[in-house]
């Protein structure tokens, strides 16, 4: 055990004894003043001050000197210890552990955890003082040598959040080997530095907020959980059985800033059901090993709680909502065979009257996306803008539930009418290269995706459409720039109330505009197209319009060939099964091969005076 010390005036300093004990103002200094204000809390327990807590009371004549012990010890030896007195302050002096602990003549039954508290030979129990509620991983026996089993340390670190009200959890750099689940409760931090790496080394998620058999219900559950820093190594070639890097649940108010999710084995690297006011900001997703079965998974996957899409109790029916993902990336790892992540962030199934409400993507990069870098499935009052998407698939995809499908059971399994996305702002984001379509918004005949605003963006090179809009209503399209395409620049169908405004379309292969199906009151004007149809002389033009539509305006739209490139057939072409159409102000001068018009449509109108009739 080590040796006591007995400071009688303040200014004196004796001698440590081998170094074991401490002076009053070496003691103050290791303190602090976060320590010192612990010890006040500790001492006003025990009905003593802070200095007779340190140092004992003064002198009193007539009167033995009971002024308790500082003593500077080791963890092996304070278990040895046979009679603490509750006027000790021990300092443990093991590396990586160090910190003052006092003795509680209250407790004879908490559970020896190594870090925070410290059982004896006797029976008795001495507890760390902690400043701040700010505990290390460390201090339970962490090792962080990439050998040593740590899962039992980290997880009695997180278990310190059950008896206090707020507690953040260090783990200092290194690589933690983790052979089980890791359980965050809620009220917790975990805070890493950047080179702290958490290696799964068994077969399910590296984190979760919620056991399988946890019953929580709405936003209920462990939330208040920040997590800061570090790398989350999903270790996929090693240990390939299915898993995700985090399983959050039923709860609300999550944050991951600047955390590294890497190789996870085909799930996604944050899985996120039911849950409310999450917050992704300069994040990392690298690297998700692939085995085909799982073409559409997302690295970060927002869900309702349904039986169809939960693992644990509690399928209730809530629904994800208030997420925002912020200048985060999304692409590979350097580890050997892993790829990115299909999606970036998405949803592929809901429930009915299960919408995903207030999603906010913005500022991110994706690359190397094999299936939509996007995907807003059943998405309202929604924002993706300041995205830049970088040779993938497919790079925005809105949609809704299929009539019939399992999206659409109510609660009780019944099969309910499809609802749509809406109210989805798409603007300023960046598309280079995709090899299928650059935007896509899917709504159905049964029932539209409405209020959509797509501007300012940019899309460059697709080997599909540029923009695809289906089955949408009360939409404005307007200020995109489209710069080659291997089909159409905008491929529109099924469209009622829809504005197309200001769009610069270049070098595409089909058509700048090819419209279809029954569209109502839909308006093109403003467009500047040149170069449609480059598959050939005669063949496509600048802006076809098929199929039964009704109401449509084409107005004070420019269509152009630069010479040498191939010829439209038409600069404008409306069938004849369209009807009350009007059109003028149209600049057609396009060198087109059969004509710059040809408007077959009954009685269009081709004045800009006011229609009264």
């Amino acid at each position: 055990m080590g040796k006591p010390f007995h400071d009688h005036d303040p200014n004196h300093q004796e001698p440590l004894a081998n170094d074991r004990r401490m002076s009053r103002r070496k003691l103050i200094a290791s303190l602090g003043t976060v320590g010192l204000a612990s010890m006040a809390v500790s001492a006003a327990v025990y009905g003593q001050s802070v200095s007779s807590s340190v140092y004992g009371p003064p002198d009193e004549p007539g009167l033995p000197n009971p002024r308790p012990h500082a003593v500077s010890t080791t963890i092996a030896a304070l278990r040895a210890e046979s009679r603490p007195l509750h006027s000790d302050l021990y300092y443990i002096t093991d590396a990586k552990r160090e910190g003052f602990f006092l003795f509680d003549p209250n407790d004879l039954t908490s559970a020896d955890n190594t870090g925070t508290i410290i059982a004896t030979a006797s029976g008795a129990r001495l507890k760390r003082v902690v400043e701040g509620n700010i505990v290390s991983a460390a201090w339970f026996g962490a090792a962080g040598d990439g050998i040593h089993d740590d899962t039992a340390a980290i997880q009695a670190a997180l278990n310190e959040g059950v008896n206090r009200p707020y507690t953040i959890v260090t783990i200092p750099s290194g690589m933690y080997k983790l052979t089980q689940e890791l359980f965050l409760v809620k009220n917790t931090s975990v805070v890493m530095e950047p080179k702290t790496e958490l290696l799964r080394s068994h077969g399910n998620n590296v984190f979760r907020n919620y056991r399988t058999s946890d019953v929580f219900n709405g936003y209920e559950g462990n939330g208040n959980i920040t997590i800061e820093g570090g790398i989350l190594n999903g270790n996929a070639l090693q240990f390939p059985h299915i898993a995700s890097g985090m399983a959050f649940a039923h709860a609300e108010g999550v944050t991951l800033r600047n955390v590294t999710i890497k190789d996870v084995p085909s799930g996604h690297a944050v899985e996120l059901t039911a849950m409310k006011n999450v917050m992704f900001d300069r994040c990392s997703f690298l690297g998700f090993a692939h085995d085909g079965s799982k073409y559409y998974s997302e690295a970060i996957q927002i869900e309702t709680a349904t039986q169809a899409g939960f693992v644990g109790y509690s399928k209730d029916h809530t629904t994800t909502r208030d997420i925002t993902v912020q200048h985060c990336y999304f692409g590979n790892s350097a580890t050997p065979g892993m790829v990115p992540w299909p999606c970036g962030i998405g949803a592929h199934g809901s429930s009915y009257n299960g919408f995903y409400d207030r999603i906010i993507v913005t500022g991110n990069t994706f690359d190397y996306s094999s299936y939509w870098a996007i995907r807003p499935f059943k998405w309202t009052n929604s924002v993706i803008s300041g995205n830049v998407m970088n040779n993938v698939s497919g790079g925005i995809f809105v949609t809704m539930p299929a009539p019939g499908s399992e999206s659409t059971k109510d609660a009780n399994g019944a099969v309910q009418p499809t609802q749509p996305a809406s109210s989805i702002m798409i603007a300023d984001n960046v598309i280079h290269t995709a090899s299928n379509t650059g935007i896509y918004i899917e709504g159905q005949a049964s029932e539209n995706i409405h209020k959509m605003l797509i501007s300012g963006n940019i899309i460059h090179k697709t080997g599909g459409h540029a923009v695809n809009v289906k089955a949408c209503r009360n939409a404005i399209i307007s200020d995109n720039i489209i710069d080659t395409s291997s089909k159409n620049g905008f491929i529109v169908a099924d469209c009622s109330s829809t504005v197309f405004s200001g769009n610069i379309v270049r070098d595409v292969t089909f058509y700048g505009f090819n419209v279809s199906g029954a569209c109502k009151m839909l308006t093109i004007e403003h467009n500047k197209i040149t170069n449609a149809g480059q598959t050939g002389n005669n063949v496509y033009g600048g802006i076809m319009l098929t199929g039964n539509g009704s109401d449509l305006r084409i107005l004070h739209n420019v269509v152009r060939t630069d010479t040498g490139k191939a010829r439209p057939r038409y600069g404008l072409n409306i069938h004849a099964t369209n009807e009350k159409v009007v059109r003028y102000g149209n600049d057609l001068r396009c060198d087109a091969v059969s004509g710059a018009l040809n408007d077959l449509s009954p009685s269009p109108v081709t004045s800009s005076e006011d229609l009264l009739s």
